[in-house]
């Protein structure tokens, strides 16, 4: 169950905390394991609201609450058990080969590696965008992602939207998968 807390920005004149997004206007949520922070405006769907087409893996889904004409813009949380521990830059980069062999017409846009503390340790992560699509009848797509491992469960959290999207909301779902982290 995703639990609710309201983030306000500090004093200074940057007030997006340099993700572009004003902070005054966002929400802190998550569960015992992780949190995210995401413009108030954005849906939230619960799990038990989830339909079909959402894998059984999804933990939490924020829609933007404006229409796009091809794509609804969303952020997933994806959960993963590993058979093995692995570092969360490792499996970002095994994801990442994964996204390139199986989205048609995969173009790396951007990757950033930082460091980030999950339960007490520090580890590198990375963040990647790129474009594709699953089929050759779907849209286009841009697709933001950050890889986190504590022990043996593995998050993945996707921003996605249509390049046509409008670049306000484009930096709202990239500034909540640069949010993410592991409490």
């Amino acid at each position: 169950m995703l639990s609710t807390a309201c983030s306000i920005g500090g004093g200074g004149e940057d007030a997006s905390g340099g993700t572009g997004v004003e902070q005054s206007v966002m929400q802190t949520l998550g569960t015992e394991e992780y949190q995210v922070t995401t413009p108030k405006a954005w849906n939230v769907i619960k799990k038990s609201d989830f339909t079909s087409d959402i894998p059984g893996n999804a933990e939490a889904v924020f829609q933007a609450n404006r229409k796009n004409e091809v794509f609804l813009t969303n952020v997933n949380i994806v959960k993963n058990n590993l058979s093995q521990t692995l570092s969360s830059l490792d499996y970002g980069k095994i994801v990442i080969a994964n996204q390139k062999n199986t989205l048609q017409n995969y173009v790396e846009k951007n990757r950033e590696e930082f460091d980030t503390t999950i339960k007490g340790n520090k580890q590198r992560i990375v963040f990647v965008k790129f474009e594709g699509k699953r089929t050759t009848t779907d849209p286009l797509l841009t697709f933001a992602q950050a890889y986190f491992v504590n022990d043996r469960t593995a998050y993945v959290i996707t921003g996605a939207y249509a390049n046509s999207e409008d670049p306000d909301v484009q930096k709202e779902a990239d500034a909540i998968v640069r949010s993410f982290s592991i409490k």
